[in-house]
């Protein structure tokens, strides 16, 4: 078993909302969440991913884009893939041009509005070393 951990400046709460009608905000930030676990699921099965926020963070050594500096929000979401054979270059390439919701509780703007790991860099997806 391969552990991950995922570093993104877009919000990506776990807030367990299923529906609009009774938050949207909360719906989107769910959204975003399920979205990123879907795309990673497209090769692998993600294996309980958990997320937490670290706010005020000092992004410089995350691998961010250098479009992004100072201090953010950054959302941590750690997670296992049971089998091998999974490369970080096809995670990061599935991940990449995702569409997202922003305006939420992001603290960088997301011009894109997509999970970006190539030039705009909003995602990180790295082996836990833990």
């Amino acid at each position: 078993m391969t552990n991950y951990v995922a570093y993104t400046l877009v919000d990506i709460s776990n807030t367990k909302e299923n529906k609009i009608e009774r938050d949207k905000f909360k719906f989107f930030q769910q959204q975003n969440l399920n979205t990123l676990i879907q795309t990673i699921g497209l090769r692998s099965q993600p294996l309980e991913p958990c997320v937490s926020l670290l706010m005020a963070q000092d992004i410089v050594n995350l691998g961010f884009g250098k479009q992004y500096q100072g201090l953010h929000s950054v959302w941590k979401m750690q997670f296992s893939i049971e089998h091998g054979g999974v490369s970080m270059e096809n995670l990061l390439n599935d991940c990449n041009g995702i569409p997202v919701y922003t305006n939420l509780e992001e603290t960088s703007e997301i011009h894109t509005k997509c999970f970006e790991t190539q030039t705009n860099i909003n995602l990180c997806v790295k082996k836990a070393t833990e």
